[in-house]
């Protein structure tokens, strides 16, 4: 019998296509940490200095998400369109507030966002959209230091192509939350 799954660390990354505002949020249990980040690294090495999705190219993506599909974590993705008159902040911030929602909801205590030029706007809804328990704690990182951030720009892409790509990640994809502002 499998033990039940507990995440301890949530990783975000974003994509946009077209009207589309993607967030992912890759889940780890804290005993996966360390071999995560290296096999994260491995994934990437001889290839570039890391993964970012991007500038890969279409095989170097297929054996990624076929790795990420073995690995011992759970992804979801939030999708909000910005439609008549909404931001691409206002979409990051529904997105935001809906990953925050679901990560106290399962009690994740740690949430790590990649960092852009101004992470203002992020704190301020992450504050405002948490309640006080259970306990949520977050950081922005830049990704090139974080390579659980890869994964989650991996499986965020994915989302974002489609079923042709994001079938790849297996059961490891759990969910597509549609929301809106």
């Amino acid at each position: 019998m499998s033990r039940r799954f507990r995440p301890t660390d949530a990783f975000v990354d974003e994509s946009i296509r077209g009207r589309r505002y993607i967030m992912g949020c890759v889940l780890v249990e804290a005993r996966h940490l360390a071999e995560l980040r290296s096999a994260a690294r491995d994934l990437a090495d001889g290839v570039a200095p890391r993964i970012h999705f991007n500038n890969d190219t279409d095989r170097q993506k297929r054996r990624v998400l076929e790795a990420i599909a073995e690995m011992p974590i759970d992804v979801f993705a939030v999708v909000c369109t910005k439609d008549h008159g909404v931001t691409e902040f206002q979409a990051r911030a529904t997105c935001v507030s809906v990953i925050v929602e679901r990560l106290q909801a399962r009690r994740v205590p740690k949430l790590v966002i990649e960092s852009r030029q101004d992470d203002y706007d992020d704190a301020r809804t992450i504050t405002q959209a948490r309640v006080p328990e259970p306990r949520l704690v977050f950081e922005h990182r830049p990704a090139r230091y974080e390579p659980l951030l890869w994964l989650a720009d991996a499986a965020t892409w994915a989302v974002g192509s489609g079923p042709v790509w994001s079938d790849r990640l297996g059961a490891v994809l759990s969910e597509v939350v549609e929301s809106s502002p």
